[in-house]
């Protein structure tokens, strides 16, 4: 059964490779999110592939609550089984990041070139390239004519680069996507099982302007804010004492990404404002870390009366995402990976986001693999796939769907 479906992708390489030059070719950029045509086409390819196919328009009243300027689109496409076992998904999203200055590229970034055994174009691996892996470990099974015992759900959802909330987060949340269990977007040399909460705060600093040569009729907004950029050091420095227990997790992270404050430098400033973003250990929770932030001003406040500040919530909020590392997920991974490469896969955890939490948080189970490395110039010129890994990855992918959902194989079938 596992030589048929390993043969089936082999099979299958010329049309997997095609799959991602098309989707590549057909731009999906966002911002802004023109979904049309790449959905279309999905339709169009996956209903011929023989999936049952639908293709969620997200209600225009959100859109505009969001202010969104383009329709926003969600495809789920199913391979039905005989309802006996759990259903897979299998989720990458259709976004991509802008490609910034094409004349940095190489080839075009919407080219979907094929050189030296790489497909290079924006999404060549972020997340098309796991997108066309997805779909052909899908059809490799039903080329090898396996009899299903769970469905197997490709969802290509909107908006992951922008935080997925009208993409996984609105079709799991809604009940629009169900099933068992979700593999999403990852990297082939390892499996995700955790991902850093993250937070992101405005700190303002509250002072009185007055002229320069006549400081002490003003409060200094910078300086009282240097304090609490002081106390925010202070503050790392003993999380980095607290690490995570997690292979790839370190420790949670509090970072000052931007200030802005004054308005000349001979004028007492009255305001200043920081934009601390924080990633959060699983260990750890949103509340404590904000506690432990809000603890400490307070104490600089009682020091020094003269200091005013307020803190507010930035755009950006998700808890901690973890699944257990004997998870039966990881290990049909692991049996995947063993089976095709003859090796296990590190199992870790990062400090980014992905749009497995929306499952997770939904009670769907989740982790990350898919083809691809850092090494294949994510959102940078020249992003790329190389062919070997995506088929290699699509037959441990194949695999891994086989161990999850699989049943035993048609013989009336076999691979065509």
């Amino acid at each position: 059964m596992k030589d048929h479906v390993i043969s089936a992708v082999d099979l299958l390489q010329n049309e997997i490779v095609t799959l991602l030059q098309e989707m590549i070719q057909i731009p999906s950029v966002n911002p802004p999110g023109n979904y049309d045509e790449i959905s279309h086409y999905l339709e169009k390819k996956l209903s011929h592939y023989g999936f049952v196919v639908e293709v969620l328009d997200v209600p225009e009243s959100l859109v505009i609550e969001k202010n969104l300027s383009t329709t926003r689109k969600n495809v789920i496409a199913t391979l039905k089984g005989n309802g006996t076992g759990p259903s897979l998904i299998l989720n990458a999203h259709l976004d991509t990041v802008p490609e910034d200055d094409e004349s940095k590229w190489t080839q075009s970034p919407f080219s979907g070139h094929l050189e030296n055994g790489k497909i290079y174009g924006r999404g060549a691996t972020d997340s098309k390239g796991r997108l066309a892996s997805y779909i052909g470990a899908a059809l490799a099974m039903k080329q090898a004519g396996i009899l299903l015992n769970g469905d197997i759900i490709i969802a290509a959802t909107c908006d992951e680069e922008t935080g997925g909330e009208l993409g996984a987060g609105y079709v799991t949340s809604n009940g629009l996507l169900k099933g068992d269990f979700a593999l999403v977007e990852g990297y082939s040399q390892e499996i995700i099982r955790a991902m850093a909460g993250v937070k992101q705060l405005r700190i303002i600093s509250n002072g009185k302007p007055a002229h320069s040569g006549f400081k002490w009729n003003g409060i200094n907004a910078i300086e009282k804010m240097a304090k609490v950029i002081t106390g925010l050091e202070g503050l790392q420095t003993e999380l980095k004492n607290e690490p995570s227990s997690i292979d790839g997790m370190k420790y949670t992270t509090i970072n000052v990404g931007v200030i802005t404050g004054g308005t000349k430098s001979n004028v007492v400033p009255g305001s200043c404002e920081i934009e601390v973003d924080l990633r959060i250990i699983p260990e750890h929770s949103i509340d404590y870390i904000i506690n432990r932030i809000e603890a400490m001003i307070q104490h600089l406040q009682d020091e020094d009366p003269e200091m005013n500040i307020t803190i507010e919530n930035g755009e950006f909020e998700t808890v901690p995402t973890i699944t257990e590392p004997n998870h039966p997920l990881i290990i049909a991974l692991q049996k995947a990976s063993v089976e095709v490469n003859g090796k296990e896969l590190p199992v870790i955890g990062v400090m980014g986001q992905s749009d497995s939490r929306w499952f997770i948080q939904n009670g769907i189970p989740a982790i990350n693999y898919g083809p691809g490395t850092p090494a294949n110039r994510i959102h940078g010129y020249d992003e790329c796939m190389e062919v070997e890994d995506l088929i290699n990855t699509t037959k441990v992918i194949s695999l891994f769907c086989l161990n999850v959902v699989g049943s035993e194989i048609s013989l009336s079938e076999g691979v065509r």
